[in-house]
């Protein structure tokens, strides 16, 4: 690693200088929740020797796994069985949509029990195959329109979760849950009502977790938060304390500093034509993207108690060369793009049962930052996403016990590659000693850091 030394800076001027820093306190002695681990969809087609599936979800801490099954390739279905059982992963089986036979031309669901049946045989298929099926997603997005129609309305939604878990029920399935209902995104005008409120009580008991798509806040030009926070407030108020599960989440944001990358739905080819593995470029391989991602993940679990996906954790051959998409963390080479590493390095720091506290205001624009705390241990992060040095006070109180930092990184890059070079841009790791001032008068320590621009840093501390 690279010595970080004149980045830091620590400040014994007290309150005299504080106005020349960008502030971020967090009250330690507050928590909005456990810290439900990470996420990831994975595609059923990913088996590659060089992808070290193990390896990858590991370093990602990941706790469960969302899977659409297109196929019977039970090769790749065995071998992601083999790298999940090991560390306990669940699995979400969900699918893009209702298989024809079950729909009318308008794409109205028509046959409910036929539809639930076949979800219970598909699950008694995979457990003959000794793969898990921890949970079912019953449809994903079901409020997506297609020709002005919904494809599944909400009193079609309610009695589907009826007819599948008697379905599951009458096979012996009563440990398989459903989660659901999955919609695209939280805040649309009415789905709240609709999809919530307008499920009876056995349907609503019948749901083991609440899951949503959160891709892009638009109030916060591609953040995620308010959206998310109004959700989990509604939740509140109809007294529902079932986790919510973030199904898929990155960033639908492709312009960084007036510079428009490409697309990763859809990517423009770039470099070496002849090889697909080689010439394809887009917006997920950039640092700028990576900081979206970070910040967006530090925004999803703040409320406490809530487990994220990435979408998705590596990109996929079919995805790559048929449909030009490439959102994975990992490349075709399984090689780790800006936010893999980003989201590793901070995650094997994060102990186990740790809770959220976030900051006690929001930080300044650009900036995103959480803690993570046990009886032994504090985790700092904070997101830098502007192009401007950010010289930032970091307040911390709350605490009856020392505080002694242990290790601080931060992860840069040297250059943002442009566009036309079509390049992964590089990611260094930089460690650096501050120094933490203690106020005993306040109880509480302080520290000052400039943060590079584009960069993100991560800080350890021990309770003694």
């Amino acid at each position: 690693m690279l010595l970080l030394s004149l980045m830091w800076s620590c400040s014994f001027m007290g309150d005299r200088k504080k106005k020349q820093y960008s502030p971020i306190e967090f009250d330690l002695s507050r928590d909005t929740g456990p810290f439900g681990g990470l996420g990831a969809n994975v595609p059923i087609s990913f088996y590659s020797r060089r992808m070290k599936p193990l390896q990858t979800l590991n370093d990602l801490g990941i706790k469960v796994i969302r899977v659409k099954r297109e196929d019977d390739n039970w090769d790749n279905i065995l071998a992601l069985r083999r790298a999940t059982q090991r560390l306990g992963i669940k699995w979400i089986y969900s699918l893009d949509d209702i298989p024809m036979s079950f729909v009318n031309q308008q794409g109205k669901l028509i046959d409910v029990a036929g539809f639930a049946q076949w979800w219970a045989e598909e699950v008694d298929e995979l457990s003959y195959q000794e793969v898990p099926a921890d949970y079912i997603e019953l449809l994903d997005a079901p409020d997506l329109s297609s020709s002005d129609s919904l494809p599944l309305s909400p009193d079609s939604y309610n009695a589907l979760i009826h007819a599948t878990r008697k379905e599951l029920d009458l096979r012996g399935f009563q440990q398989v849950g459903i989660v659901g209902p999955g919609l695209s995104r939280p805040d649309l005008p009415g789905d709240l009502e609709r999809w919530y409120m307008d499920l009876d009580q056995e349907a609503f008991e019948s749901l083991d977790r609440w899951t949503v798509q959160i891709w892009d806040d638009s109030t916060e030009g591609g953040r995620h938060g308010n959206a998310l926070e109004g959700l989990v407030n509604y939740l509140a108020e109809i007294e529902s304390l079932k986790p919510i599960i973030v199904s898929a989440y990155a960033t639908t944001q492709t312009t960084f500093d007036q510079q428009e990358y490409p697309d990763p739905a859809q990517y423009d080819l770039l470099g070496n034509l002849n090889t697909f593995e080689t010439y394809y470029y887009s917006a997920s391989f950039s640092m700028p993207y990576a900081l979206r991602v970070y910040s967006n993940t530090l925004k999803l679990l703040e409320p406490g108690g809530i487990t994220p996906l990435v979408y998705q954790i590596y990109d996929a051959p079919a995805d790559v060369k048929f449909k030009k998409r490439s959102w994975g963390l990992l490349d075709l080479n399984g090689v780790a793009k800006p936010v893999f590493t980003m989201l590793t390095n901070l995650i094997k720091r994060i102990p186990d049962n740790a809770v959220i506290v976030p900051p006690v205001e929001k930080p300044q624009p650009n900036l995103t930052s959480l803690t993570f705390k046990t009886q032994k241990r504090v985790v700092l992060t904070i997101c830098n996403e502007a192009s401007q040095t950010k010289a930032i006070q970091v307040h911390l109180y709350g605490l009856t016990r020392t505080l002694e930092l242990a290790q601080t990184v931060s992860l840069i890059t040297p250059e943002i590659n442009p566009v036309e070079r079509g390049k992964r841009d590089v990611v260094e790791t930089l460690e650096a000693e501050p120094k933490i001032r203690y106020d005993g008068e306040n109880q509480s320590y302080l520290f000052t850091v400039t943060m590079a621009p584009q960069s993100i840093l991560i800080a350890e501390f021990r309770v003694k």
